[in-house]
């Protein structure tokens, strides 16, 4: 399958699922180029070196991975700048990318019926790419619609999972007549940088963009040389145990006691180290099985590789609902074959891919999410 019938499938309870690959050029995904040991035919992750770490009690190894994983992926996402961003030619044409997809959603919602213009974005991703995209939609004034990013209040505004069952209307000057907006309701199952705990609530707040865990520039140094090495498809799991790690248990510390501290879930475990954090992180999960069991649901799944088990699991649960329809676009035809090994044997699971080039979020765009399809129902 080449693309998604979306005449088929607009009037549909829409869902979308979408995975780091989708900001890709902006931050790193968790893939890396070092090859497992056990098999070469593998490339490792940040999640399955991180297991191999923690079953072997390499614990410096360990935390050295965790310090590569918040210099190379989170800290880029918490000094993510939108205005510098779309003034970079390598940059902007993600936030572009960002733009068009957000701008499709809207414009398949205005075809639904009335009061059921509106849909979810589920992801695991922890930057601001969609509601800045979002916002910039908003400022350009072209497509009306509600962003719902589960927060409410003026000055501080605070996340609430039931903020989501939120509908928001207009009415006529006189209030003979409403109609409703397109919405979409956007849910961080992983967390994000912009969230903080406040006594027992989550406030969320885009104007964060600093660094939340201090590294010397000598820890540093030593992040960048075994970065090095992760990025080596020559490299074997073998060479980075080999790597020696010379900072010490008082640096270690201190890092973990920062870095639990971040709204985010963790790979291997993928659990939050916050209470408050990880009700929320439940909640949403809940919610995104809740959504699936709709009668009519579709989840569209791009740039995401099913790496978190928790997802996985409940979407195969999920499945059992025989009127629950799930596209999952494929970067290649290596995953192509990993997506086609996990959800083997489910008939309502459809696989898109392209042929004769990668699927990236351009191709997405241009050939798979395309509303030049539904030309035929406006």
């Amino acid at each position: 399958m080449l693309n998604i019938p979306l005449n088929e499938i607009y009037q549909h309870k829409l869902n979308f699922l979408i995975g780091s690959g989708a900001s890709y050029g902006l931050f790193d995904t968790l893939w890396l180029a070092v090859k497992d040991s056990d098999d070469a035919s593998k490339l490792e992750t940040i999640e399955t070196l991180a297991t191999k770490f923690e079953r072997l009690g390499n614990k410096k190894h360990h935390g050295l991975l965790f310090m590569y994983y918040y210099k190379k992926i989170i800290e880029p996402a918490c000094k993510f700048n939108m205005s510098a961003c779309i003034n970079k030619p390598s940059e902007k044409p993600i936030i572009e990318n960002y733009k068009i997809f957000l701008d499709s959603i809207i414009r398949v919602l205005q075809q639904k019926k009335a009061f059921q213009r509106r849909c979810n974005i589920f992801t695991t991703n922890y930057d601001g790419c969609i509601p800045f995209s979002a916002d910039e939609l908003i400022k350009e004034g072209k497509v009306e619609f509600y962003f719902n990013d589960g927060a409410s209040g003026l000055l501080a505004r605070t996340l609430s999972a039931r903020n989501f069952n939120n509908y928001m209307c207009q009415s006529g000057i006189f209030g003979k007549n409403s109609s409703d907006l397109p919405q979409i309701n956007f849910i961080n199952l992983h967390g994000s940088v912009y969230w903080t705990k406040e006594e027992d609530n989550i406030k969320v707040d885009y104007s964060i963009n600093k660094p939340k865990v201090e590294l010397s520039d000598e820890i540093c140094d030593l992040i960048d040389q075994f970065g090095e090495l992760l990025n080596d498809e020559t490299k074997n799991t073998e060479d980075l145990i080999n790597f020696e790690v010379t900072i010490d248990n008082e640096d270690f510390q201190k890092f973990w006691d920062e870095y639990h501290k971040l709204p985010i879930v963790n790979p291997t475990k993928w659990k939050f180290h916050e209470t408050v954090f990880e009700e929320h992180y439940y909640q949403m999960l809940r919610l995104l099985s809740y959504q699936l069991e709709e009668p009519n649901s579709v989840l569209i799944s791009f740039a995401f590789s099913f790496a978190d088990e928790h997802i996985l699991n409940l979407i195969k649960r999920s499945l059992s609902n025989p009127r629950l329809l799930v596209f999952i676009c494929c970067f290649n035809d290596s995953e192509y074959q990993n997506m086609s090994d996990k959800f083997s044997g489910y008939k309502n699971v459809k696989f898109i891919k392209l042929d004769d080039q990668n699927l990236d979020f351009t191709h997405f765009n241009r050939e798979v999410f395309n509303t030049e399809l539904l030309r035929e129902v406006e």
